[in-house]
């Protein structure tokens, strides 16, 4: 338990006053409230500020690592290294097309082991969750006894919203400028409507960070004069709310797609973000990096942010078998691609028949297998007393570098998956110096 989260925990002595477990009453943004209100964790965590700074410009060192991956092991062909991944003819064609790639745009998940932080998995693409997450921030320093306790400690955190404010008005500037941009959150699913709540969140919080966003499925975005446009409004950027797999299942997809490709090679729209992102995002990328590591074909200080940073990652093959039996209570089994723990088995939760069942089946797909990475628990002021909740960290990283966090929790003992189906709940991070 670092210096800080002693200081507050000391600040709640069981039901009685000072700093109580305030976290369930926050006074949230309207929207962000009403989707998230009812699942705060009942305090903030904190982290000092050179841990995550040193993660994030690891995890820009794996991601580098991850982009350069068809020049180091393909002779540069991008569909070699998608058919190493396993990634299929049509995701590959829409993730190797030619044209602008959209700049860095990510939010790798990771847990911290008390020593620093882990790497479990890249997500990269505009599609991202916990982009409205600074809101509970400000909710916090909207308490004055919060206040207080954040002077005192010299606490900080970045704004999320501020730092995808800065990165739609540079990736839009071509086209506006340098103006503030109109962006259109579009999305392809038949679900849509599931996630309306949490869209209008987003575009309430980036409206108080000077960024107009409208929603809409893509089908809708009307071509006129070159332009697109949502409800008659000229629109800067398109921006996808939908995953490179959602986009093959649907076979209306590319034509929908097509207006904004048009308007793109005008000039006239950014389409964020390009499909490269899914490729980044696949886990068999991580493996091929942490092979690179094992192999020593890294610089020393490449193969330094890895060992730092990126737990033993390998694709699934035959050869594997052994190994993976060998080791079930170390390691962890994950679909190359895909979100939400869906598909994951860990090993030290399954029995040995439960194991060779689930390896027999993942070689038939893409499938990774990873160390085992063991998560520090965060002690949380519960009813009268506490309970343990383990983070996970989702760290914001763009192209202009360090960008925030996104926190989802579990109890301890909800499983290895953290996801809506194991109850999770939410809350934020701020920093602190280093102690002198």
């Amino acid at each position: 338990m670092n210096r800080v989260t002693e200081a507050y925990l000391a600040a709640f002595p069981g039901t009685s006053q000072p700093l109580p477990a305030v976290g369930r009453e926050l006074p949230l943004e309207p929207a962000f409230g009403g989707v998230y209100g009812t699942r705060m964790l009942s305090r903030p965590l904190f982290v000092p500020d050179a841990d995550l700074r040193r993660a994030a410009a690891d995890l820009r060192t794996v991601i580098d690592l991850v982009a350069s991956l068809p020049d180091r092991l393909f002779d540069g062909d991008r569909r070699r290294l998608c058919a190493q991944l396993g990634v299929d003819a049509r995701a590959t064609e829409l993730a190797c097309a030619p044209g602008a790639r959209t700049p860095l745009y990510a939010r790798p998940d990771l847990y911290h082991d008390g020593t620093g932080f882990r790497l479990l998995e890249l997500n990269a693409g505009s599609e991202l969750g916990g982009v409205d997450w600074a809101a509970i921030n400000d909710a916090y320093l909207r308490l004055p006894d919060f206040r207080r306790f954040a002077a005192e400690h010299d606490l900080r955190h970045v704004d999320i919203g501020e730092e995808i404010a800065t990165y739609l008005r540079r990736l839009a500037a071509p086209v506006t400028g340098g103006a503030d941009p109109v962006v259109a959150l579009t999305d392809i699913s038949k679900t849509m409507a599931t996630y309306h709540a949490n869209y209008v969140s987003f575009v309430e919080h980036m409206a108080d960070r000077g960024i107009d966003i409208r929603i809409t499925h893509i089908a809708d975005l009307v071509e006129r004069d070159g332009r697109l446009h949502v409800d008659g409004t000229p629109v800067d950027v398109v921006m996808r709310y939908f995953t490179l797999e959602e986009f093959c299942a649907e076979p209306q997809a590319e034509e929908w797609l097509a207006p904004v490709l048009r308007a793109q090679d005008k000039g006239t729209v950014v389409f964020f973000a390009s499909f490269d992102h899914g490729i980044t995002a696949n886990k068999g990328s991580l493996a091929l990096v942490s092979q690179l590591r094992d192999d020593g074909r890294l610089s020393a200080e490449e193969a330094a942010a890895v060992d730092r940073i990126l737990p033993w990652t390998r694709r699934l093959t035959p050869e594997l078998l052994p190994r993976c039996r060998a080791d079930r209570q170390r390691l962890v089994l994950k679909p190359g691609s895909g979100s939400s723990g869906a598909g994951v088995t860990a090993g030290w939760e399954v029995t040995d028949a439960e194991w060779e069942q689930a390896l027999t089946a993942a070689l038939a797909g893409s499938f990774v297998v990873q160390e085992r990475v063991s998560g520090a628990p965060e002690t949380v002021p519960d009813g009268a007393g506490t309970s343990d909740w383990l983070p996970v960290w989702g760290v914001f990283v763009f192209e202009q570098g360090y960008a925030g966090t996104l926190i989802r929790v579990s109890r301890v003992d909800a499983g290895a998956v953290v996801n809506e189906a194991t109850g999770s709940a939410f809350s934020c991070a701020f920093t602190y110096p280093d102690p002198l």
